[in-house]
């Protein structure tokens, strides 16, 4: 099937030559940088909503979906109705005495008021602190969400729901830090209706109805690059989140910088209109969804359906649903969501046609995806379309506002995280381990942590650049312009007992490419023991398919068939690693999903490794005991 995928052309987006210039230094480093300059660049957040809602003011900037008496159906908000509105919030907020040095924390999902609320408290020279809702509406004690209030100190909150995020309102107005005058802004739902009196709530619609005057003007005259636009939160999957200083010059140009490797005058002829279209999940506390996905549509003028799915089994029924009625010109999400999205496109013939009607880019980004993902995505696209579209990936973290690369050229091969975009120089630092540690510069890279100069001085090295964390290697040695690849998390790989290391990361994507479906991801385990363990993660809609039947994930782990599905793919693994540290000598199916409150996984829906063993000792002691424990299969 691969062989006769590859006979169909690939559509793709006009990307320019590949160029890389590389050089070498004498102690071992290499020094990588994109050839061409950034073009088209903004000065700040707000520049490209004034642009388009003058030259482009009917075009739909965000959608999302509603109920009313009418039915339900999206309500669309186009450039020159966001700047409309936009512009009372920022002069209501200065009115509540919210402006520049001030911060405005944000409890939402993704939805239009909470775009009009973060760019007018932007244009009114705030910045807004997006905090995942997990923190919010799935944590019990909402420590976290304290912890995030005592070191943010905001002027305003922003709620989407009074009523929904009352028990962490509740929570914050027992902090040693809040006061009765802080404001309290609300979509729907006031807080004092769900039982909460020491709040001092504001209507949002009410400050959509401000009548502006000077000030606004004023407000955006002083916007500059070095204002600080957002406060980012790391994951905080092991310890509390960091706060992550994102500058207005630093996502502005960040977007440039992936809008440089195109041949935008193509891409304008190839695109309706010349404008890209995404419905998209990815959360805007999170820098993917924020800033690449969300912020990058508004620099190109393009518009936003927002998803209200997830890439998890339950999310999965909306986003088909979404993306059976709007066909997205680019689509990009994490790979357990393209694992979930494959599934759905295998079975499901209207939803392909929607898909891959005017598809021109798929991209992932949060962690490596196996090849197999890739494969069957393709071999839907022929089916349906007569083409492959080309799979690109991007790669990057909170603090590099995120992209510093990206598989900028027709790609087949997953794995790559690409080639360093045009402003961004990466430096290549040898390891003892013998891998090369990834370093990175450029105007993309925040300034430092809030509030945190000891994290902030040991986030770069003595040349400026930052450290990100994590290990590359070159896909071909003897060509470097073949892309890098992600060779692990630094602080992820773990010795066993032998002293030899186990890749987690490689390992990982192998095993999931080699079970060909039935896994969204595995937990690896084993750290000072003899041998290599592994923790399964079901997806849940392939197995139901599987077996014929709709079986929720706790009934799926054990079910015989998967168990010898799943058997076959280790076994296929472990015949293709020469080594110990690449086979998987025992394993099982977890009966559940890995947990976001729990800190397992991420907002980008990317497990973290090292707490997802700690969530789960028990399994991992059943693993590694040397009797294995019920459940545990020999590999």
């Amino acid at each position: 099937m691969a062989h006769d995928i590859r006979a169909f052309p690939v559509r793709s987006a006009p990307y320019r030559p590949v160029d890389l210039q590389v050089t070498a230094r004498a102690d071992g480093e290499l020094l990588l940088r994109h050839g061409a300059g950034i073009e088209g660049a903004f000065p700040h957040m707000l520049a490209p909503l004034a642009h388009w809602a003058e030259n482009a003011p009917d075009t739909v900037w965000m959608a999302q979906r509603h109920t009313g008496k009418m039915g339900e159906g999206w309500a669309e908000l186009t450039y020159a109705g966001a700047w409309d509105y936009i512009r009372p919030v920022a002069t209501g907020l200065m009115d509540l005495r919210v402006g520049p040095g001030h911060r405005v924390m944000i409890l939402s999902r993704n939805s239009i008021a909470h775009a009009v609320m973060m760019y007018g408290a932007m244009l009114a020279g705030a910045a807004v602190c997006p905090v995942t809702p997990a923190y919010s509406l799935l944590s019990k004690d909402h420590q976290r969400l304290a912890y995030v209030f005592g070191l943010l100190r905001p002027d305003a909150v922003f709620v989407e729901d009074g009523a929904e995020f009352a028990p962490a309102l509740a929570a914050l107005s027992r902090q040693p830090g809040w006061r009765g005058s802080l404001p309290v802004i609300y979509a729907k739902n006031k807080p004092a209706d769900a039982g909460l009196t020491d709040v001092r709530a504001v209507s949002f619609w009410d400050l959509c109805e401000t009548l502006i005057d000077d000030r606004v003007d004023e407000a955006y005259a002083r916007l500059a690059p070095g204002l600080t636009a957002k406060i980012m939160l790391t994951s905080g999957s092991t310890s509390d989140p960091k706060a992550v200083i994102n500058t207005h010059g630093m996502i502005a140009t960040n977007v440039a910088m992936i809008r440089s490797v195109y041949d935008l005058a193509t891409e304008a002829k190839q695109l309706e209109g010349g404008r890209p279209v995404m419905v998209n999940h990815l959360p805007w506390s999170h820098t993917l969804g924020g800033n690449a996905i969300q912020h990058y549509l508004t620099h190109a003028g393009g518009s936003l359906y927002i998803d209200s799915g997830a890439p998890t089994a339950a999310g999965l029924a909306q986003t088909v649903r979404n993306l059976t009625e709007v066909a997205p010109t680019q689509h990009t999400t994490v790979p357990a969501g393209w694992a979930l999205l494959a599934t759905a496109l295998e079975g499901d013939a209207m939803l392909a046609r929607s898909f891959f009607s005017r598809l021109r880019i798929m991209a992932y980004g949060g962690a490596t995806m196996g090849q197999d993902i890739y494969e069957r995505v393709q071999a839907v696209a022929v089916r349906t379309v007569g083409e492959r579209i080309t799979l690109s990936a991007g790669y990057g973290a909170t603090e590099t506002g995120p992209t510093c690369s990206n598989v900028h050229w027709p790609n087949e091969r997953m794995g790559l995280i690409g080639l360093p975009v045009p402003g961004c120089e990466m430096k290549l630092v040898p390891t003892p381990e013998g891998k090369l540690e990834l370093r990175v510069r450029g105007p993309h890279i925040t300034p430092g942590y809030l509030s945190d100069p000891v994290a902030t001085a040991a986030a770069f090295d003595d040349e400026g650049y930052y450290r990100i964390g994590d290990a590359v290697r070159f896909a071909d040695p003897e060509d470097p312009t073949a892309g890098l690849a992600f060779d692990g998390r630094l602080g992820e790989a773990f010795k066993l007992a032998s002293g030899s290391w186990v890749q987690v990361g490689k390992v990982r994507v192998d095993l999931l490419a080699a079970v060909d479906g039935a896994l969204t991801d595995a937990v690896l385990c084993g750290e000072g023991g003899d041998v290599v363990a592994a923790i399964g993660f079901l997806n849940v809609p392939f197995c139901q398919r599987f077996v014929g039947a709709s079986l929720e994930v706790a009934e799926l782990a054990p079910h015989p068939a998967i168990r010898r599905l799943v058997a076959l793919g280790v076994a296929k693994h472990n015949a293709a690693q020469p080594q110990t540290t690449a086979r998987i000598a025992r394993w099982t199916l977890a009966g559940d999903q890995p947990s976001m409150d729990a800190g397992e996984l991420t907002d980008k829906g990317y497990i973290n490794q090292r707490r997802a063993r700690e969530v789960r000792a028990a399994t991992v002691t059943a693993l590694m005991a040397p009797l294995p424990g019920e459940g545990v299969e020999v590999g």
